[in-house]
C-alpha cells in the first residue's frame, strides 16, 4: 500500500498537483491534493507577487515605480493573465484625479509649473501640511519634465484595462492623503520638524534617468537609499513609519475588505513597490479596530 501511494504522489507531482500525505492511527495512508496555481504564477513579471490562490480567492500583488513605462506595460500583462474581476489601487479620493490625467497636459503643466500654480494646489491646508503637499507636487512636476513622463501611469493603465473587462470593479486602497501628511508632521518634534524642512528645502535631488528608475524594484537599493536618507535626517525614520508602514496596513486592509465584498474574487492590487513587503506581512491580519486609529 505504501508503495502504491508514493507511486501515486509521484504522478500527480508531475502533473502539477500539490500533493500532502499523512498517516493516521489506522495505518493507513490518505493522499489531499489540489492543483498548483503555478501557470499562473510562471506567466506574472517578476515584480508581481501571487499574494493568495486558493478556493476563496485569487490575489495578484504588482509592485511598480511611479514614472516607470515598465511598470505599466506590467499592468496589462497582469491583465491579460489574471482576467481580474477588482482591481485595487494605490490612491485615495483626494488623488482620484490622477486616473483622468492627460499626460501630455500634465508634462506641459510640469514644464510651466510656478508658484502660482503651487499656491492653487495647497490653498485651503495647514502652513506645515501644505508645505509638504507643494514639495510633493513640486518633486512629482521635476521628475515629469526630466524623464518625459507624467506620473501615476500604472494606475491609469489599470483604470482603462478595468472599463474593458464586463463587471470589473475599481477599489480605491489608500488612506486619505491629507491625514497621511497631518500624522508624519504630528510625529515630529519641533526640532525634528526643523531639521526635515531644512533638508527638503536645500538638498539638490540627484538627476534620474530612465535606466536609474528601474532600480527602484530592486528592494536592497532602496533599503540603501532609505539608510542614507536616515543616517543624514533621523526624523526621517518617523515619517516613512507613517508614510509607508501605517500605509501598508491600509492597503492590506483596503485588499482584505476588496477581497470579501467581491464575488469568486481575482484581484489584481497595483501599489508602489515600497509597499510589497508590508502588504505581504499585514495581508489577511488587519481587523477594522486596527485601522482606526490610523485614520485620525
Amino acid at each position: 500500500m505504501k508503495q502504491k501511494t508514493c507511486f501515486i504522489a509521484r504522478q500527480l507531482l508531475r502533473q502539477g498537483i500539490k500533493t500532502t500525505i499523512t498517516y493516521d492511527p489506522t495505518k493507513r495512508f490518505q493522499i489531499y491534493f489540489e492543483r498548483q496555481n503555478s501557470g499562473l504564477s510562471q506567466q506574472l513579471p517578476v515584480s508581481a507577487t501571487l499574494l493568495q490562490s486558493d478556493k476563496q480567492a485569487t490575489v495578484v500583488l504588482l509592485g511598480t515605480v511611479h514614472f516607470s513605462k515598465q511598470s505599466v506595460e506590467d499592468v496589462t500583462k497582469i491583465v491579460k493573465v489574471l482576467n481580474p474581476n477588482a482591481i485595487l489601487v494605490e490612491l485615495c479620493r483626494q488623488r482620484v484625479s490622477l486616473l483622468e490625467l492627460d499626460d501630455k497636459k500634465f508634462l506641459e503643466d510640469a514644464k510651466n509649473f510656478d508658484s502660482r500654480k503651487l499656491k492653487e494646489a495647497v490653498k485651503g491646508q495647514s502652513f506645515v501640511s501644505g508645505m509638504l503637499h507643494a514639495m510633493l507636487l513640486k518633486t512629482y512636476a521635476d521628475i515629469a519634465k526630466e524623464l518625459g513622463v507624467a506620473p501615476g501611469g500604472e494606475f491609469r493603465r489599470a483604470y482603462h484595462e478595468m472599463k474593458k473587462i464586463p463587471g470589473c470593479k475599481l477599489f480605491l486602497g489608500d488612506r486619505p492623503i491629507q491625514i497621511t501628511i497631518a500624522r508624519a508632521f504630528q510625529s515630529l518634534s519641533v526640532y525634528e520638524l526643523g531639521q526635515v524642512l531644512y533638508h527638503l528645502t536645500t538638498t539638490n535631488p540627484k538627476p534620474l534617468d530612465k535606466d536609474q528608475l528601474e532600480k527602484y524594484k530592486d528592494k536592497d537599493f532602496v533599503q540603501a537609499q532609505f539608510e542614507e536618507i536616515t543616517r543624514d535626517v533621523p526624523a526621517f525614520k518617523k515619517i516613512f513609519h507613517v508614510f509607508v508602514d501605517e500605509r501598508d496596513k491600509c492597503l492590506a486592509y483596503s485588499l482584505q475588505e476588496c477581497v470579501r465584498t467581491v464575488e469568486h474574487p481575482r484581484v489584481l492590487a497595483v501599489v508602489g513597490m515600497g509597499h510589497v513587503d508590508g502588504i505581504a506581512k499585514y495581508y489577511g491580519r488587519m481587523k477594522q479596530e486596527d485601522i482606526v486609529p490610523l485614520l485620525l
